[in-house]
């Protein structure tokens, strides 16, 4: 019984230090197996209980002393000695990190975030590994969190954007932005503002409006393309799965925009035999799920539960090795590699330096990012749109207005400026971006948001979706599509559109670089469909599984196929 007694005070002992300085959650995992057979060893040699009886024993103690370390870690979590303790939220969420794991699993987290502020208020405590006491461990390595947390509020606020996403001071990202084990570094997963900063600089060049406007008649090539792939893909039954043909538009495009000629990933020519768009939805679900504990990362990165994030790394080291080697002519343009190599002689001092590995995790990023982003928005867009009638009708005759000769070039001045076209993009943004929020840091000495002090070292994020629905940002109607809220006239007298609250590609220092291009490609995609086809979803479409069965796990997800009918529409 003292035995025990004394292990018991250990894992008193231990959560203290725990606390203090944690460890990673693979190292935790090597610890206690080592305290087993330690014991074990100990228990066979003193009493002579080997085989199971020493097990047993053995196995009860190190129980007792994990036990005890995470019985007397809820007790803190739920104190009021815990610096969250006067914000609400759900009981599980304040005492697990588990129960953020579980909401990004079911990809119905932005619903779950959007309902716990209407229960709780415009602050939550949603619960996340933390980052507490040890800001310098966060930016060394932000894994080391086992036994920390949870230190996350969700912030329903406008005044809450600036702060935390939008000025020069803008927090740092969470450790949630940690991509496992990759041996590279890329944009996406710097959390340090100013590490980001440096890598930004190089990748900057490559999002300029020169830049774009050399990609267009690349990416207007490929979407000639996805209007032969539409025909292609047409079933017995005249119906076409539109959403994977944006999946495999968007790849190729993205293959040509990283890697020039040299990619030829050709999924609207070939199909996806590989399943690229399968294995990088799975590596983006895996990023996502494991992120909100990255403790668990670090265990699980071990065993074949990652292996989807690998072989989207296998993927994006033979492309940058073939690039390497055919260089940058193959594509006749120059393409994001060109930028990263230092091939384009404005950004050979800054990229020079970078190593292999950089280069391979930018590769892995820029793809599966640029691609799953915009083939989602799409399906939204024309979801909403084939179910509004009267949207689309006003949408193409706006088109056909201004392209009378649908075969002539649809040239980026002109589309940017049809407001019916950029006010169904922003409407599809609106309502087909359903994420949960954008972990940051809160600083050295903490910080003030809408009002609230906020310890040092909490998680906080705005949650995007719930910003994008709210009442107070978009009146009448904000669960309802309606382009016409963003056209200077509004809904109408009273009503409100918050432009702000559209945070589709963020603010401030961490923002989108590749939004200018999303947008381009949203209205040349969306433009060029229209003008080519008549449209119509196909009758044994269900509209309510379709949306029933869409999920968000860092990819959203179309359980349920978006089916249309196209036929070719008469040229004038």
């Amino acid at each position: 019984m003292m035995h025990l007694f004394f292990i018991i005070i250990a894992g008193l002992s231990s959560s203290v230090y725990l606390h203090k300085h944690p460890i990673r959650g693979d190292v935790a995992v090597v610890v206690e197996s080592l305290v087993f057979l330690a014991l074990y060893a100990v228990i066979g040699i003193q009493q002579r209980h080997v085989g199971w009886t020493g097990f047993a024993l053995s196995s009860k103690c190190v129980m007792l002393h994990v036990g005890s370390i995470i019985m007397s870690t809820i007790a803190y979590r739920t104190s009021p000695f815990h610096p969250l303790y006067n914000f609400p939220g759900p009981i599980l969420n304040k005492v697990t990190s588990l129960r953020l794991l579980h909401m990004a699993y079911s990809g119905r987290r932005h619903l779950i975030i959007a309902r716990l502020h209407e229960k709780y208020g415009n602050i939550v405590r949603t619960g996340a590994h933390s980052c507490r006491h040890s800001l310098s461990n966060c930016t060394a390595d932000p894994s080391l969190h086992f036994f920390q947390g949870p230190n996350t509020l969700s912030i329903n606020s406008q005044a809450a954007i600036a702060p935390i996403y939008a000025t020069a001071a803008a927090m740092d990202r969470s450790s949630a932005y940690k991509m496992g084990e990759l041996s590279g570094s890329s944009l996406f997963f710097f959390q340090d503002r100013e590490k980001h900063h440096e890598r930004r600089r190089i990748w900057a060049p490559a999002f300029t409006s020169q830049a774009i406007e050399k990609y267009m008649p690349g990416i207007e090539i490929r979407t000639h393309q996805l209007m032969e792939c539409l025909v292609a893909r047409r079933d017995s039954a005249g119906q076409i799965n539109i959403s994977q043909c944006f999946q495999h538009w968007a790849y190729d495009v993205m293959g040509d925009f990283t890697f020039g000629g040299s990619s030829r990933l050709e999924l609207m020519a070939n199909g996806d035999p590989r399943e690229l768009v399968k294995a990088g939805q799975l590596a983006m679900m895996a990023y996502e799920i494991l992120g909100e504990v990255p403790s668990l990362f670090q265990i699980l990165w071990h065993l074949p539960t990652t292996n989807d994030i690998r072989r989207l790394e296998r993927h994006a080291v033979k492309l940058m090795h073939t690039r390497r080697i055919v260089g940058s002519t193959a594509g006749g343009h120059e393409d994001i590699a060109s930028y990263l190599l230092g091939e384009n002689e404005s950004n050979v001092s800054r990229s020079s330096h970078l190593p292999t590995e950089d280069l391979e995790a930018e590769a892995l990023f820029v793809i599966q990012a640029g691609s799953d982003t915009t083939s989602g928005v799409l399906s939204f867009l024309f979801y909403f749109l084939l179910s509004h009638q009267t949207a689309f009708d006003r949408l193409q005759n706006e088109l056909d207005a201004a392209f009378p000769d649908a075969s002539m070039p649809l040239h980026s001045e002109t589309l940017e400026n049809l407001p019916f076209l950029n006010a169904v993009i922003d409407e599809s943004l609106r309502l087909g971006t359903p994420f949960p929020g954008l972990p940051r840091v809160s600083p050295p000495g903490g910080a003030i948001i809408d009002g609230a002090y906020i310890a040092e070292g909490t998680i906080v994020s705005v949650p995007t979706y719930a910003q994008q629905i709210s009442e107070e940002n978009f009146w009448p109607e904000p669960l309802q599509f309606k382009p016409e809220r963003w056209l200077p006239e509004g809904l109408g007298p009273g009503s409100r559109t918050c432009r702000s609250a559209l945070m589709a590609f963020s603010f401030g220092p961490f923002g989108c670089l590749g939004k200018a291009l999303a947008v381009q490609q949203l209205r040349l995609v969306t433009a060029r469909l229209i003008l080519t086809y008549h449209l119509t979803l196909h009758p044994s479409f269900d509209s309510e599984n379709f949306l029933k069965g869409i999920r968000n796990i860092k990819t959203t997800l179309f359980p349920y196929a978006l089916t249309v009918m196209a036929s070719p529409r008469a040229q004038k």
